[in-house]
């Protein structure tokens, strides 16, 4: 019966009906927890499924917990730099953002960044522009200097060099940002 409802809930999710795909995977992610545990692949897969169909449906609150959860324990399975904490912290910023708590969605801006400044810097740039788009709500200047962990107990790695790259967007993004903001996708922001 589950592996059933699997494939269904993914048949609806492929099709674009995320509100069928969001009651499949969310009854998927109630009985994986109990019978294989909260930290089980398939749970965090089916968990990462209803933040995805979360997103599309615009269910920005009923996300962030979730995403909160998902991100935690994809940090510590994972690593912050693999793709799917990467994919988990873009939806909780989008979240964030459309909730209008800004300070928590830059700090994951900043240390999603962060972790992929080795291995991924366009997307990198994508989210530290991000960031700055949204520096009159919070500003990630201060964010860094200020001795807290950001999200998750994580510190910058790249403190410096991000900072560096912050303080160069603040030059190349308009004054009012008003208009970077408008132009933020769940991916971030492109900049020349």
């Amino acid at each position: 019966m589950i592996d059933e409802m699997q494939v269904e809930a993914e048949a609806f999710l492929a099709a674009g009906e995320y509100s069928h795909a969001l009651a499949e995977f969310s009854v998927l992610r109630e009985i994986r927890s109990r019978r294989e545990g909260p930290y089980s692949v398939k749970y965090l897969s089916n968990l990462h499924d209803c933040v995805r169909c979360m997103s599309h449906l615009h269910l920005w609150a009923d996300a962030t917990p979730l995403c909160r959860e998902l991100h935690g324990k994809y940090v510590r399975t994972h690593g912050p730099a693999q793709s799917d904490t990467v994919d988990v912290a873009k939806h909780w910023a989008w979240a964030l953002l459309h909730l209008h708590d800004y300070p928590p969605a830059v700090r994951l801006y900043l240390t999603t960044a962060d972790a992929l400044w080795d291995t991924d810097p366009q997307q990198a740039k994508r989210l530290l522009a991000a960031a700055v788009a949204h520096r009159a709500e919070a500003d990630p200047v201060r964010m860094m200097t200020a001795d807290t962990p950001l999200i998750d107990s994580a510190r910058l790695s790249h403190s410096h060099d991000v900072l560096v790259a912050i303080n160069r967007l603040i030059d190349e993004l308009p004054a009012d940002t008003a208009t970077a903001r408008a132009e933020v996708t769940i991916d971030g922001l492109i900049v020349a």
